[in-house]
């Protein structure tokens, strides 16, 4: 068996080379659509973040307003009643429920004394 001619060998490895070449720019454009997806979604996932970090930093300075401060608790405490306050309250309960019951007796009192009124 003879060897192949020199334009044979040579013709075949062009078409090796163009077919090798193809190949290698078919994987170079895969890469790239890959990579530029890639980014796309690296940059959709940075701007959801980003987005949250935001919603967070806003409801902490939300809250931040609505927090009471020392002289807003200053004020509560100072219109706050004390203990005595509240004893002083329940005393005139006592008194106010005791005059009740005294004024439903005297009530109880009048029903019987007009009840014993002959009729005219």
């Amino acid at each position: 068996m003879s060897q192949p001619r020199p334009e044979s060998r040579l013709s075949e490895l062009e078409s090796q080379m163009a077919l090798h070449s193809a190949r290698i720019r078919e994987l170079s454009d895969d890469t790239a659509e890959s990579l530029r997806d890639l980014k796309q979604d690296i940059k959709q996932l940075s701007d959801s973040i980003t987005a949250s970090y935001k919603q967070i930093g806003d409801t902490f300075m939300a809250f931040g307003n609505t927090m009471a401060t020392k002289e807003d608790i200053a004020k509560v405490e100072a219109t706050m009643a004390t203990k005595a306050d509240i004893a002083k309250m329940e005393a005139r309960f006592d008194q106010l429920e005791a005059t009740q019951v005294e004024q439903g007796q005297k009530l109880d009192q009048i029903i019987v004394l007009m009840q014993q009124k002959p009729d005219k």
